[in-house]
């Protein structure tokens, strides 16, 4: 009795305490009917007011389960990770792991960029137990260079297709042709040996000509084709060479007549200039160009004997420069005014000196490559600055030298540029005459009286040259010679 009745008490003890376990879990666990929170918040912020009670009530228990869910795989992921504390990256893991469950559709949505979509699972884990990462981005270079790729050659198959001749299907006879009836292929009037392509074999080329090579090529080319053109860039000095540079520019431009001449001579002489040359020339041209527009003549002096040194150097191929140098020794010929006293100031020297250097640098270096063309470029530059009106006596001057060296070698142009001279010199001796009759020194007369000595000289000099008589090259000017 005693060990039946001990039975009966232990049994009522256990079961009092399993009464008062699931009272207490019961009183933790939140009741069923709990108002919803969840999903009325959500509803409100979507705009959505039409969900009835049931539909908020199973919305907020979907919610609260997935809820738990996640939070209960979070945690369990950052504990396989040995992680302290839950991060976002577990979070993250989860929710790539429930979508390749198929129980969340995430495709469209877009978690801040994290990078889940880039997560890969580890080998040896799935499940619940399963653990995510991220894929590596390194590459082993050496692996795949020292692998070799065999490629697999491709079977060829020739496919045949129906001629259209005016929008009519023919049907060639080299053509594998199909029966209607049964489908099999058939050969139409075709011969037994196709004969080879022949190619066309070009005459040799020592006796073909430049023409037909030209036109044969033109033919076998691209009609449309890119070019790629890189542009000439200058060579790039070392702190040496511009070093150099600067002290030539600075004596040269400079006081001191001994260091100048000295320079100027190194220039004339030295070798090794061919590298300074598009860099110095540039320099100097810019030199000029701003000396004209601040009417400063001495440095416009200075900077065309250091260009006439240069083109005397017989090292230096000045070809490279001539696109910054003859613009400017022409501006140093025909310009209006270089000088803040014409009246007083000796610029008609310079502008014989830069006509000089002109003509001696073209008949130098470009005549023999262009066969003449620049000189007579320059030759009608300098006639119509002769022969515009608006141009002065000073402009003019600048002219006479040009002319009387670019003139061709026919006596027929030299004697009707002989014509040109006595009109243009009869003009400044009626400017003279008539300043003298007012008794009125004006710098346009003095202007004229030079030209007019200048004309003269010239005019000696181009009889003597091509033998004209004195009394020849009168009459009217000829256009035809122009």
């Amino acid at each position: 009795m005693s060990s039946s009745h001990t039975i009966k008490v232990r049994k009522t003890e256990k079961k009092a305490a399993v009464s008062s376990s699931t009272s207490k879990r019961g009183s933790e666990e939140p009741p069923d009917s709990q108002e919803p929170l969840f999903a009325p918040v959500a509803a409100d912020m979507l705009g959505i007011t039409n969900m009835d009670g049931p539909a908020t009530e199973l919305l907020e228990a979907l919610a609260r389960e997935f809820l738990k869910t996640t939070i209960q795989l979070a945690a369990k992921w950052s504990r396989h990770c040995s992680r302290h504390k839950m991060t976002v990256q577990d979070v993250e893991n989860v929710l790539k792991y429930q979508q390749n469950m198929g129980s969340l559709k995430i495709a469209t949505v877009d978690t801040l960029n994290m990078g889940i979509s880039q997560m890969t699972q580890i080998q040896g884990t799935s499940g619940t137990s399963g653990i995510w990462t991220f894929q590596k981005m390194d590459v082993d270079v050496e692996k795949d260079d020292v692998e070799t790729f065999v490629q697999i050659p491709r079977e060829l198959r020739v496919i045949s297709y129906e001629l259209v001749n005016e929008g009519q299907p023919v049907q060639s006879e080299f053509t594998p042709n199909v029966d209607d009836e049964d489908g099999n292929y058939y050969e139409k009037n075709g011969p037994a040996v196709m004969a080879p392509i022949q190619e066309k074999v070009l005459p040799p080329t020592s006796t073909s000509s430049c023409l037909s090579m030209f036109r044969e090529t033109v033919k076998c080319a691209k009609s449309d084709q890119k070019v790629g053109l890189k542009h000439p860039t200058l060579e790039i000095l070392t702190v040496e060479q511009q070093i150099f540079m600067k002290d030539i520019i600075t004596v040269c431009m400079g006081q001191d007549d001994k260091k100048r001449h000295e320079a100027l001579y190194t220039l004339e002489t030295d070798a090794g200039l061919q590298v300074f040359l598009p860099h110095l020339t540039e320099r100097i041209c810019k030199s000029i160009s701003c000396n004209i527009s601040q009417r400063c003549l001495s440095l416009i002096i200075y900077a065309g004997r250091v260009l006439r040194s240069l083109s005397h150097n017989k090292a230096c191929d000045m070809s490279v420069t001539l696109h910054h140098v003859l613009p400017s020794l022409l501006s140093c010929c025909v310009c209006r005014n270089m000088c803040l006293r014409p009246e007083t100031d000796n610029h008609w020297a310079l502008r014989d000196f830069s006509a000089k250097t002109l003509v001696g640098l073209v008949r130098d270096h470009v005549d023999k490559r262009d066969g003449g063309f620049t000189a007579r470029r320059l030759f009608d530059f300098a006639h119509r600055i002769f022969r515009d009106p608006a141009s002065s006596y000073s402009m003019i001057y600048g002219t006479i030298h040009i002319l009387q060296e670019f003139v061709t070698e026919s006596n027929k142009k030299a004697t009707w540029l002989l014509a040109e001279l006595t009109e243009m010199s009869n003009r400044c001796k009626q400017a003279v005459e008539n300043g003298s009759r007012m008794n009125a020194q004006s710098l346009a007369m003095q202007e004229a009286a030079k030209l007019n000595q200048h004309i003269v000289k010239s005019e000696g000099t181009i009889r003597s040259r091509h033998n004209i008589p004195i009394g020849g090259g009168g009459g009217v000017p000829n256009r035809r010679f122009l």
